[in-house]
């Protein structure tokens, strides 16, 4: 593998780390150890670092100097991680809940110098394709969010976000903390940018989510205070905003994570159907056997059918009887030899 591709590949993995720790909550106390995810995105840092030299010794000048770009915003994203962890200890709130405008300026320029460099690479000639691997890390996505998933399927109906059924919220936080066990890096940087937003927006659903309260302790669904429509009208309409622009985002982070993947041909192909079971029957005089079975599977040059079997009385209804075998027949019979003995009759008393 190119010195380019190896440098994008932990380039992918260090945008990983940083996603997971911006997720990350800070540590307790400021006696107890880092998260493990601030630790990762150091480790992963130096790793790139690593790739970087191996970049300047072989790249062109151009995709030196774009790789030197990308490794700079990847720093400056994991000291911002770091200060921010440093500087607020047992808060209750994800790291990129405490500066949004840190969170989102960092995301930026790492995407941006992301982009920059594999358009710097192929520029150079090299060109940096998904692999096999991406197949069977879309099959795992597609695996923890499936498309008919119940709580994917009622944020579709995209309904006003008053009240969240208890099966959405936990839904969507099972979905995420799914994709984050699974730590997928993608080839693909395309591929790679979209799992990543997609993350990114389930995320923020889960704040806002979380912002909801519950009325009572037998209600199965939280909802945004009925009372603040009267107390604090603007509050009220700002929140039930959020909460549709965190669902859309997500809606949107599918279905554009889906239309990649199916365009780089690693959705799953659908299943054919499975044959139904052999059976194997010989009669001892060679007699024909019919055996009835609603699916029929023949291999080796044999032949095979499957169907309803046709019940004798619908079978024999549905085929007239012959018209000398019915009553009409006999009928007609019984009145010729009628009108034939009252002439003999005549006949005798005339005589």
């Amino acid at each position: 593998m190119s010195h380019n591709a190896t440098f994008l590949q932990a380039a992918q993995a260090s945008r990983g780390a940083l996603t997971r720790g911006w997720l990350a909550f800070p540590a307790p106390s400021a006696d107890a150890p880092v998260p493990e995810s601030v630790a990762h995105t150091d480790v992963a840092v130096l790793n790139l670092e690593d790739r970087l030299r191996e970049v300047r010794l072989a790249a062109a000048p151009h995709v030196t100097v774009a790789a030197e770009s990308l490794h700079a915003a990847v720093r400056a994203a994991a000291d911002a991680q770091f200060d921010l962890h440093m500087q607020n200890f047992s808060s209750a709130e994800r790291l990129c809940a405490l500066d949004d405008i840190a969170f989102t300026r960092h995301t930026d320029a790492v995407r941006q110098a992301l982009e920059a460099f594999v358009a710097a690479a192929y520029r150079e000639g090299v060109s940096v394709t998904a692999t096999g691997s991406d197949r069977a890390k879309a099959a795992r996505v597609a695996e923890a969010v499936p498309a008919d998933a119940a709580w994917l399927v009622q944020l579709s109906r995209r309904m006003p976000m008053r009240r969240i059924p208890d099966f959405v919220a936990e839904g969507v936080d099972t979905a995420l903390e799914a994709l984050q066990r699974d730590v997928i890096d993608f080839v693909d940087p395309e591929l790679e940018a979209a799992h990543q937003g997609f993350m990114e927006a389930l995320a923020r659903l889960v704040d806002e989510i979380n912002g909801t309260f519950t009325p009572d302790h037998d209600a199965a669904y939280t909802e945004v205070p009925p009372e603040w429509r009267r107390t604090d009208p603007e509050q009220y309409a700002q929140t039930l905003r959020d909460l549709s622009h965190a669902r859309d985002t997500v809606l949107d982070g599918y279905k554009e994570l889906m239309n990649i993947m199916s365009r780089r041909g690693h959705l799953p192909a659908p299943q054919e159907p499975q044959p139904g079971p052999s059976v194997q029957v010989t009669a001892g005089d060679n007699s024909p056997v019919t055996v009835n079975a609603p699916y029929a599977h023949a291999s080796h040059g044999g032949h095979a059918s499957a169907g309803q079997p046709t019940p004798a009385d619908q079978s024999a209804a549905a085929t007239p009887a012959p018209w000398y075998r019915s009553g009409i027949f006999w009928g007609a019979v019984s009145a010729v030899g009628t009108v034939a003995s009252v002439v003999v009759a005549y006949l005798a008393l005339g005589r």
